[in-house]
């Protein structure tokens, strides 16, 4: 997790004095940055998952109930699971496009609660098409 807010405090200008909460680009006119610059700073050991619409409306009433968000929904219209092996936690991304905005950081209970999550058709293991 060290890992994961360490890059996401230096790629997305994360302001640490904030527990992680909110941007020090708030301040400027666009949260967001490119995904591609994003994807290059990281390693192998680390994973994106793109949600599933239901996984992303759930992770969606997350950012809007919680008292550490800014008013109103996520700046993205999807979401991406960011996690890195060996870590329990994990940072969800908001995406809007080829942009990353405002990530979030999630618990390992909320990582395990966003994968039961199963919406659409489902293949023969049980999988989202």
């Amino acid at each position: 997790m060290l890992r994961i807010g360490i890059i996401s405090a230096l790629v997305l200008g994360l302001n640490p004095g904030i527990r992680g909460t909110t941007l020090a680009a708030d301040k400027t006119p666009s949260p967001c940055k490119p995904l591609a610059k994003l994807w290059a700073d990281f390693d192998a050991k680390t994973h994106f998952t793109t949600l599933t619409p239901g996984q992303f409306h759930f992770v969606e009433g997350i950012y809007v109930g919680s008292p550490t968000t800014p008013d109103g929904l996520p700046p993205g219209d999807g979401a991406l699971l960011a996690t890195h092996d060996g870590a329990q936690n994990g940072i969800i991304l908001w995406t809007r496009g080829p942009l990353a905005c405002r990530p979030l950081p999630i618990s390992e209970k909320l990582i395990k609660l966003i994968a039961d999550i199963k919406t659409g058709a489902l293949d023969a293991e049980g999988d989202e098409l």
